[in-house]
């Protein structure tokens, strides 16, 4: 099933051409990120995510190709959340 999806800032991204997207794009569809990427993925930038990803436990490495655990980093963040007031 083909559903039209409008994001805000999708057309930015993609610059006109929505094959242009990285394939790991949304953190709760992808169970590994690499690297490269994860700093499309995450709010953060590439040496904090690196730092996160380690504090986390969420760096598998394969043959020299590094990935992030997307649901280790989640459940990271989410422990890092300061308490409602």
């Amino acid at each position: 099933m083909k559903e039209d999806v409008s994001v805000e800032g999708m057309e930015l991204i993609s610059g006109g051409n929505i094959k242009n997207l990285p394939q790991c794009f949304n953190p709760a569809r992808e169970k590994y990120v690499r690297k490269v990427d994860a700093s499309r993925v995450y709010p953060f930038g590439r040496h904090i995510i690196d730092d996160i990803a380690k504090k986390a436990g969420a760096i598998v490495s394969v043959r020299g190709c590094v990935a992030y655990d997307t649901e280790r980093i989640n459940m990271f963040l989410d422990n890092c959340r300061l308490p409602a007031q």
